[in-house]
């Protein structure tokens, strides 16, 4: 009997799992050329930029400090695997593979009046000695 309430408990738990939409609508992150550092992207701003869509992905500009602010808010709808590029001045773009030069990813902080997401674009010994900018970062 027991091994039956295993088996069914776990069934309910895949059936459960696949039958839910838990896919997040990823995100492409377009960095200036030689960025490294911390990057920040605050949701639900006022003073934001309207995001933009290219096929799946929510497109984020990411500017010279390493910041992007936009209109849209942050919905946690699920995983999703999101891509990240430097841009060189007239456009071109060179793919950054997580774990080799992106780091840290969050999902984002909920602050008093909008979400700040962070991740960091360096090497690893580049990443070990940035320190945490999450944790300066100065919330209004």
């Amino acid at each position: 009997m027991k091994k039956w309430l295993v088996f069914f408990f776990l069934c309910s738990i895949i059936i459960g799992c696949s039958n839910s939409n838990e896919t997040a609508r990823p995100s492409l992150y377009l960095i200036p050329e030689g960025y490294k550092g911390w990057v920040m992207v605050e949701y639900d701003k006022d003073n934001g930029e309207p995001t933009k869509t290219e096929g799946k992905y929510t497109v984020f500009n990411i500017n010279e400090n390493g910041v992007s602010k936009t209109k849209t808010l942050l919905t946690h709808e699920g995983w999703a695997t999101n891509k990240y590029y430097y841009v060189t001045k007239n456009g071109e773009r060179k793919a950054l593979k997580p774990g080799e030069m992106i780091h840290g990813a969050t999902e984002g902080t909920e602050n008093n009046h909008y979400t700040v997401e962070f991740f960091f674009v360096g090497t690893s010994e580049e990443f070990d000695q940035a320190g945490d900018y999450r944790r300066q970062y100065n919330r209004e």
